[in-house]
């Protein structure tokens, strides 16, 4: 992809939208666009986090073992973004994240990420967005199982 291409892509992502082109360039530029095949892992259990990865086309898959041996999993696709719970808590990232098809990921430094956050108000408000309907979607999730938050 060139870079007036993956300008594109990333202007069609909820998450940058409404971001200013200087700082789109700049996250095109310095994001580092990777490739997975069905079953790659992305993200491992425990892994500190460099950056975050924004899910260019495909999608992937994030799943953790259960006490029972069971799995608990569930899909994330095109425009999503994950690693910017971990990189926000400070903690380690807690399943791990596989593709589920061939995925195109764009994976933005940790530092960046963060100037983003400070600096383009845009950005900021859709990642908040973005945390708000994950944090709803999973409160729906544990209501439906009678469990508590």
């Amino acid at each position: 992809m060139s870079l007036e291409t993956d300008i594109g892509c990333l202007r069609c992502l909820p998450l940058f939208q409404d971001m200013p082109a200087s700082r789109l360039k700049l996250v095109a530029l310095m994001g580092e666009r990777l490739q997975f095949e069905p079953g790659a892992v992305l993200i491992s259990p425990q892994e500190k986090l460099a950056g975050v990865y924004v899910i260019m086309e495909g999608e992937v898959e994030i799943s953790q073992p259960r006490e029972d041996g069971e799995e608990r999993r569930f899909v994330k696709d095109t425009g999503s973004i994950t690693g910017d719970v971990a990189l926000l808590s400070g903690k380690p990232f807690i399943a791990t994240v596989s593709a589920k098809s061939h995925v195109l990921a764009l994976r933005i430094p940790k530092d960046l990420f963060f100037e983003l956050l400070q600096t383009v108000p845009e950005f900021s408000l859709a990642v908040c967005r973005d945390l708000a309907d994950r944090v709803h979607r999973l409160a729906s999730v544990l209501l439906r199982e009678h469990e508590t938050v």
